[in-house]
């Protein structure tokens, strides 16, 4: 490793399906390949209380019972709103890539 620069090596059914992942994001291999390792080493905007949006879900929260015409969900939806502008949220790029491998075996 020369100045900060990394070489993986991966074998031919991985490189493949980092390919086929890269190609549906609409990103290089590279690009694609950084992208995630830059998501799980420093991922924006999670705390280390919380799960990780690809990890498994945590326990619901009552706020998700909530009548959708009360006060209370319209305060809690303000708060997700306050949150997501604060770190940033998801970018586009990112859950497009995620959607389009919805429920398909990882």
């Amino acid at each position: 490793m020369a100045d900060g620069e990394l070489i993986l090596t991966l074998d031919a059914a991985l490189a493949e399906r980092l390919r086929i992942r890269a190609e549906a994001a609409g990103l290089s291999v590279e690009a694609y390949a950084q992208d995630v390792l830059r998501r799980d080493v420093d991922p924006p905007g999670l705390a280390e209380r919380e799960t990780r949006w690809d990890g498994r879900l945590p326990p619901r929260s009552p706020e998700d019972d909530l009548d959708q015409n009360s006060k209370a969900y319209s305060d809690y939806i303000e708060r997700i709103c306050d949150e997501a502008e604060r770190t940033g949220g998801v970018p586009w790029e990112q859950v497009r890539a995620r959607l389009r491998n919805f429920g398909q075996s990882r």
